[in-house]
């Protein structure tokens, strides 16, 4: 192969990565957040932005992969035996984390590109937490709550279905989504233009970044596919720009994450919204513990709410559906816990 084919998926991932840092820092695009409306009974226009997402990412997935163009079943989430009890706690962990540290670490590097020190601080021990999940003090941790892999029923829906076609089941997903996309209520923010076309471009990204991943390889030297994510590869770029000489090369997934913090702060700079803040009182410890148990539940649960909740789902694959499902869990009970503790402050200053 070429090195000039080598370098190609690395410049696509960094294209991929500017454009969806663009289109983050624009449009507010949050799955923190859109949980957030639907837990405390708000207008739920995040949410369906979010689910519109979702559902372009699977229909572009499973057209790519329908007509040969990728091929998903070297993807790490159609794997029939997987930790199923490191996927539950971590799908908790990760949710739970989300809602500390006010965002998913998308959403964190777009905050950092416009200039929020907190979001810098939690990025960055997001990423330490990471490492030390997988190779440090918290890796005992990591062990533990991971267990052994458990054989599920099947690795994916169409298989889990009796071997329903891939594109019957993919239309059941989309019909489900449509009906919620379409039940919004009138004065729901989402009847504008503004939250489709958001979910519909960050959708088409992450579906895109399938093929982006392996273009230029050859039919003797084919990658295996990827998509885009913000846990391990947010390692890799540190570990990158940190020790590049020691062997931690910039690779497609790391590129990306770099593109998201390039193309969100030329966003924000350009938009006026670029407004460098110092992170101060309590606040901030909850943040970072958000970003401890991200990275704890981001590695147990093999994802993120974009890498599993959208590139995972896209698969059709069970256990990204059981890893979101954790992840909504765990967002839903910190949110509760959250609640009370803002009432109790609020009583106790009464």
């Amino acid at each position: 192969m070429e090195t000039g084919a080598l370098k190609l998926p690395l410049w696509g991932g960094l294209v991929l990565g500017v454009l969806l840092g663009i289109v983050l820092q624009r449009s507010s695009f949050c799955a923190r957040a859109a949980l957030a409306d639907a837990f405390e009974g708000e207008d739920q226009a995040r949410l369906r932005t979010f689910v519109l997402a979702m559902a372009v990412t699977l229909l572009g997935t499973q057209a790519l992969a329908g007509f040969g163009l990728v091929d998903l079943s070297g993807t790490p989430y159609l794997r029939a035996s997987v930790p199923l009890l490191g996927l539950l706690a971590g799908g908790l962990l990760f949710g739970a984390g989300m809602m500390l540290a006010g965002g998913c670490p998308s959403r964190l590097l777009v905050r950092t590109a416009e200039g929020q020190g907190a979001a810098l601080l939690t990025w960055l021990v997001f990423v330490l937490a990471i490492m030390a999940s997988l190779e440090g003090v918290l890796a005992p941790v990591r062990e533990r709550l991971s267990g052994s892999a458990v054989a599920l029923p099947a690795a994916s829906l169409p298989a889990l279905f009796g071997g329903v076609p891939a594109w019957a089941v993919t239309s059941g997903l989309l019909a489900l989504m449509a009906i919620f996309l379409f039940t919004a209520p009138k004065a729901s923010a989402w009847r504008g233009w503004s939250q489709p076309l958001a979910g519909a471009l960050v959708g088409l990204l992450v579906a895109a970044s399938w093929y982006v991943s392996i273009a230029g390889a050859d039919e003797f030297d084919t990658p295996a596919a990827t998509a885009l994510a913000f846990v391990a590869p947010a390692q890799d770029l540190v570990r990158y720009l940190a020790m590049e000489r020691l062997g931690f090369p910039l690779k497609f997934g790391s590129a990306s994450v770099l593109g998201v913090l390039i193309g969100a702060f030329a966003s924000a700079v350009v938009a006026g919204r670029f407004r460098w803040t110092v992170p101060t009182g309590p606040q901030m410890l909850r943040n970072l513990a958000g970003g401890v148990l991200m990275a704890l539940g981001g590695i147990l649960a093999m994802g993120c709410t974009i890498g599993q909740g959208m590139a995972g789902v896209a698969t059709l694959s069970v256990s990204s559906l059981l890893a979101v499902a954790s992840m909504v869990l765990g967002a839903w009970l910190a949110h509760r816990v959250l609640l009370r503790a803002t009432h109790k402050a609020s009583a106790s200053r009464a």
